[in-house]
């Protein structure tokens, strides 16, 4: 009887190791198929509006021609950057759908927050 119980408890013992292994090659298969097709899919995800200009404040559309801090605040006051022209570039860099230049709302809104940055 003791044989049977301490060949059982080895059995369970060296299950525990080789099981983790045996289902390591399955689950590092599943998380680079995840990986890869999310690597495959353009990155676009929605901004508020306060997001979008505190983003554009903070300089993450330099690249799109949108300038940071104060210059934000002289551009927009300038006519130079708009509520639509920080859309099309937060568009341009992946953070919002296209389907956000049709919404007046949001617009409206990334206005009301761009006029309110000198206060």
């Amino acid at each position: 009887m003791k044989r049977v119980v301490l060949a059982s408890l080895s059995a369970l013992a060296l299950s525990g190791f080789v099981a983790p292994e045996v289902f390591a090659g399955t689950t590092t298969t599943q998380k680079t198929a995840v990986v890869s097709s999310t690597l495959n899919r353009p990155m676009t995800f929605q901004l508020s509006p306060n997001g979008l200009v505190t983003s554009a404040y903070r300089g993450s559309y330099l690249n799109q021609g949108i300038p940071s801090y104060a210059h934000l605040n002289h551009a927009y006051a300038s006519g130079r950057v708009t509520a639509e022209s920080l859309v099309r570039a937060a568009i341009a860099a992946g953070q919002l759908s296209p389907e956000t230049l049709s919404d007046v709302g949001f617009i409206r809104t990334v206005d009301t927050k761009l006029a309110s940055l000198d206060d």
